[in-house]
């Protein structure tokens, strides 16, 4: 799970006008905006008045998608967990074809420039951020155009996953082993859950993830049919991602693997032995504190 925290980048000649139109959203002037409880937007930039004007927009999802065509002027996109305040971390994952806007996130009292595609970076890294107070705004600026007619697509997914309070600005919250209630709970909850031995583990340094290589023996879930089968229906090996900083390691034995699939990857929760998953599983069907049956 490629992960890549934003911090504040060069800034570019058009800093002041963001800050000045940044101004006119705060104060209510921005001449249009979307709201609502939707997942997704799409639209454009061609309209008279659109290379002056912010627009904000409002999202209220766990994931979604933002498609703006023929870039002018800004978008403030606000993302939020719902509706419930939680805070988050969220992650974006650019189209391959994104063009005519740069990706900034509000910071304190300033704007981190995300994303460019001249930043250097695999161009397949996600942009990872944390919520304040439960929500973040992306700050999504067109760049000057020549050809005013010239189709430009700037369209990125986003992922929110909730997090505790206490665990928002810790670094390698995600890479604790999970607790015994986490075990449970993901068991119950997870995208996928499977059970395998580990054929190969390889650290991908330019996307800041590990990526392992997973022979499976046994499907207990595969809500979204990503563990592929062959023509006889006996599984083959599968990838399951993790976040390059925890510094995974391939160990023996089998393994359940607990996970979902964030912005097209695979990535993990949990991955308690096989022997040690018996025993937690063991123990809630003995005190009845399983949330579901547990196979």
């Amino acid at each position: 799970m490629g992960m890549q925290l934003a911090r504040a980048g060069p800034w570019q000649t058009a800093v002041p006008v963001i800050y000045v139109l940044f101004a006119l959203v705060r104060t209510g002037r921005s001449s249009s905006a979307y709201t609502g409880d939707d997942c997704d937007w799409v639209g454009s930039g061609l309209r008279e008045d659109a290379s002056r004007e912010v627009q904000p927009i409002y999202l209220r999802c766990a994931h979604g998608h933002v498609e703006w065509n023929y870039p002018r002027g800004a978008l403030q996109v606000f993302l939020r967990h719902g509706t419930s305040g939680r805070e988050f971390r969220g992650c974006l994952r650019t189209s391959k074809h994104f063009n005519g806007a740069q990706i900034y996130v509000e910071g304190h009292r300033k704007l981190h420039l995300m994303y460019s595609k001249t930043d250097g970076k695999h161009p397949e890294l996600l942009r990872c951020f944390t919520s304040y107070h439960g929500q973040v705004a992306l700050y999504v600026e067109a760049e000057p155009v020549n050809n005013t007619l010239q189709k430009e697509v700037a369209s990125f997914s986003y992922d929110l996953q909730p997090v505790s309070p206490e665990a928002l600005f810790d670094d390698l919250d995600e890479c604790r082993p999970c607790t015994e209630e986490e075990m449970l709970r993901f068991y119950c909850t997870s995208i996928f859950v499977i059970r395998g031995t580990i054929s190969s583990l390889r650290n991908e340094n330019a996307l800041l993830r590990t990526e392992l290589s997973v022979k499976v023996t046994k499907v207990f879930r595969d809500s979204e049919g990503f563990v592929v089968l062959n023509s006889r229906g006996v599984t083959t090996e599968t990838v399951l991602y993790r976040p390059l900083k925890c510094g995974t390691k391939a160990g023996s034995g089998e393994f359940v693997f607990m996970g979902r699939i964030m912005l097209g990857n695979p990535v993990l929760h949990c991955a308690p032995r096989l022997a040690e998953w018996h025993k937690v599983r063991r123990k809630a069907m003995l005190e009845g504190t399983n949330q579901c049956q547990l196979d």
